[in-house]
């Protein structure tokens, strides 16, 4: 019996070998195609155009200016100085006044805001791409769990479909029986109502089939899913630990981390506002006569100023600023509390899952390899009339039953080691 189940699993993974569809290419396709992937990925090139954002910042602003005034009395070309004023001089007027020049702009000292909001910004892009690394691993353990869930139901048609070809050959046998009077036609009526219970089994298994195969479409993007490719499963009894000093490289907690850093950023960020602000501007430039006879008469005029502002009293709104950022790291620090917390359920819940997996795969193989033998036994006993054909169905239904039995916790198996990679984010790897 053991002989016939494994040749039939070699004949699965001799026909999936044969232009089915593999997981590592639902997978791939997934990664490339999934929106959500494509919108985390464009999320971390606006983190990365922000914090150049933020760098450019620090070395100012050139620009063209220009602009053009009509007065209603003439105004002076340039700002009139100690000599113009001496008897006979002459200043330029007019009321016309068009000016054009380059200014250029720079921060000197932003009481440290500026620097922060850099950093700000480069634990934001660096964040980005955890959440991004975070989506991938999710993603691919998504697409994995649902391959799971159809190739077990795809085993299962194929077993489920043995079972219709035995109980069409059991059903041919006592026709024959009856034919000849030595079983009562009750037992043909039996068997023939097994048998279309077992159709129709076969049937709602290859219909959710489908819609878990449409399922794995809608997020894979991938074009046609035909037979699915056989995976090796093996359950073995595992040893399921992880250590501190790994829990500390995985990105979800190092998010956190960078969540925390963040919030400092912002309470230093938003202290700097009670600091005094310095910033550097320079002009050069000319100003031009439109209305006289000479209407590119100018004059060159250019300028350098400081400028120092200290906000010493605000009615509060800076101190309300630096209070809004201390409440956020501390959200960050409980966040970080409760995401380890969180950890430890799941990996509980995927550690149990494994191993209640490879428990009730050796018991359901076990029970399956008995319930074959009785099977026989029964099946003899009927045809030498010292059983009844409910015991032969009986014992029919019980081994297919196991049968089914194994092969979900079989699944059930491989789909918690899955799981434990989601978590420990090795999925990709």
């Amino acid at each position: 019996m053991q002989k016939k189940y494994l040749s039939l699993v070699t004949l699965l993974l001799l026909h999936s070998s044969l232009g089915a569809t593999s997981l590592s290419e639902l997978v791939e396709s997934g990664l490339k195609h999934n929106s959500t992937i494509e919108k985390n990925r464009l999320q971390t090139e606006l983190m990365k155009a922000k914090q150049k954002e933020s760098s450019s910042k620090r070395f100012g602003e050139v620009a063209v200016v220009g602009s053009y005034t009509h007065y209603n009395m003439p105004r002076t070309l340039a700002p009139i100085v100690p000599s113009a004023l001496s008897p006979g001089s002459s200043v330029d007027t007019t009321k016309d006044l068009f000016t054009t020049g380059i200014n250029y702009s720079v921060p000197l000292f932003t009481g440290g805001a500026l620097e922060q909001q850099i950093k700000i910004d480069e634990i934001a892009k660096r964040m980005s791409k955890s959440k991004n690394r975070l989506s991938r691993e999710e993603l691919i353990y998504n697409i994995r769990s649902l391959y799971l869930s159809a190739l077990s139901l795809q085993e299962s048609v194929v077993a489920q479909r043995e079972f219709v070809k035995a109980m069409k050959k059991l059903k041919n046998k006592i026709q024959s029986a009856v034919t000849l009077g030595k079983k009562a036609t009750i037992d043909l009526l039996k068997v023939n109502n097994d048998l279309v219970q077992a159709q129709g089994s076969v049937a709602k298994t290859r219909s959710t089939l489908a819609m878990l195969k449409s399922n794995l479409r809608a997020i894979t993007h991938y074009g046609h899913i035909g037979h699915l490719e056989s995976l090796v499963v093996k359950p073995k009894a595992k040893d399921l630990a992880i250590e501190e000093a790994e829990l500390k490289k995985l990105e979800r907690f190092k998010l956190q981390d960078m969540e925390i850093e963040k919030g400092k950023r912002l309470v230093h960020k938003a202290e700097a506002s009670h600091k005094p602000q310095v910033a550097l501007s320079a002009y050069g430039g000319y100003n031009y006569d439109l209305d006289q006879r000479d209407p590119f008469e100018n004059e060159d005029l250019w300028q350098i100023a400081l400028n120092f502002k200290w906000n010493i009293f605000d009615f509060g709104t800076s101190s309300a600023k630096i209070e809004q950022a201390k409440i956020a790291e501390l959200q960050a620090l409980v966040q970080k509390k409760s995401t380890d917390e969180g950890f430890q359920k799941l990996f509980a819940k995927a550690k149990n899952e494994i191993e209640r997996g490879y428990a009730d795969y050796k018991t359901a193989l076990s029970q399956y390899r008995l319930l074959k033998k009785s099977q026989k036994i029964e099946e003899a006993r009927y045809d030498a009339g010292v059983a009844t054909l409910n015991d032969l169905l009986l014992a029919k239904s019980k081994t297919e039953l196991a049968r089914a039995q194994m092969i979900q916790s079989k699944y059930a198996y491989q789909n918690g080691m899955f799981y434990l990679d989601y978590l420990l984010e090795r999925g990709e790897k």
